[in-house]
């Protein structure tokens, strides 16, 4: 099977985080040294700028991409092998997340959150085949929604900016198939981001995530369109994601 999905995309993601943390890093050092505080209640007011409860909002790219394997059609009461192919799902993602963040000790915290992507994907087409003298037409799937439970360890630069991971387990609601049948994919994520104080509570950030599912099977009956003639059919798949977000967030 083809697959769209950038295999060094986790790298290029690291790249962005680091080249930021650098910018970042230099324009602090460019700062006059009476504008800077000491180093011990620097260190005492880093914890507090980042812990506690918090909720943000992100935008950007996802790309999703399912993986067939055992893929059959049935006309009658022969079953035909098919090798089945599908594009990956690219559109735009919107994630909106909430959680809390421990303070561990002033130079390393432990966040516990949950975050939903409500924005359904594009519906792209898999499948088809020509068996037994009839042409069975291309199914189609479609992303609807995911949702994430994760722990991020966070590591302050500074009072004002911070780096962190994401560990986690992500599901994924999925229409497939000629009658559109509901599946639930299930798996890890992991993810990288950056994130820096605007103002006050508000933040920005910057994150990468990868996500894993693990197989789940399809199996039905249809009809082929403009004949009476039933089919059935039945597959397995997996699925890969990722996703790239930039947004703005509030401490509480």
């Amino acid at each position: 099977m083809k697959k769209s999905i950038c295999h060094d995309f986790p790298l290029k993601i690291l790249g962005i985080l680091l080249m930021a943390c650098a910018f970042n890093c230099t324009a602090q050092n460019s700062v006059s040294t009476g504008n800077i505080y000491s180093a011990q209640n620097n260190q005492n007011t880093i914890g507090n700028s980042f812990g506690g409860f918090y909720t943000q909002i992100g935008l950007g790219y996802q790309s999703f991409s399912p993986n067939f394997s055992n893929s059959n059609y049935t006309i009658g009461s022969t079953t035909y092998g098919s090798t089945t192919q599908a594009s990956s799902a690219q559109n735009m993602s919107g994630m909106v997340t909430a959680g809390y963040d421990f303070t561990v000790n002033p130079s390393f915290l432990l966040g516990v959150g949950a975050e939903l992507s409500p924005v359904p994907g594009k519906s792209t087409s898999f499948g088809g085949a020509t068996v037994s003298g009839q042409t069975i037409p291309a199914a189609t799937y479609k992303v609807n929604n995911t949702y994430n439970l994760f722990l991020s360890p966070i590591i302050p630069i500074d009072k004002m900016t911070a780096i962190y991971g994401k560990v986690g387990y992500s599901k994924a609601n999925v229409s497939s198939g000629p009658n559109l049948d509901s599946l639930a994919y299930s798996g890890y994520s992991v993810g990288l981001g950056y994130k820096t104080i605007l103002t006050g509570n508000f933040y920005a950030y910057v994150e990468g995530n990868y996500y894993n599912y693990g197989k789940v099977s399809d199996s039905g009956t249809a009809i082929i369109p403009g004949t009476s003639t039933s089919y059935g059919y039945s597959n397995s798949s997996t699925a890969s994601s990722y996703n790239l977000l930039y947004g703005l967030g509030m401490h509480f």
